[in-house]
């Protein structure tokens, strides 16, 4: 069954969907830009379709960092803080979240 990881932060949509592709994941994404407070209802939808959550430290505020951890926790969904603004790096520490445990 196919992946899907939430990504939030950055600007790089297209690069992120195709590294995702690569790995067999689809990829949802948001920009993490927040207005007046950060967009929950919007973030809900995106991270409820999503099985692994990836933020990327340096390209998201911290108000939407903060509601995607509130949004994430009430609905028991991982996510993986990344440091930098790489599509391979961010793409690849979900994938390898995913696949611990998995017995091949």
């Amino acid at each position: 069954m196919k992946k899907t990881i939430a990504v939030f932060g950055g600007s790089q949509e297209t690069t992120y969907k195709k590294v995702g592709a690569k790995f067999g994941c689809e990829v949802l994404f948001h920009c993490g830009k927040s207005r007046n407070g950060g967009n929950k209802k919007e973030f809900r939808n995106i991270i409820k379709k999503a099985d692994m959550i990836v933020v990327l430290l340096g390209a998201c505020g911290h108000v939407s960092m903060d509601v995607v951890k509130e949004l994430s926790k009430k609905m028991g969904k991982e996510v993986v803080y990344h440091n930098g603004f790489g599509a391979s790096g961010a793409i690849q520490a979900c994938v390898e979240k995913m696949n611990v445990g998995i017995v091949a």
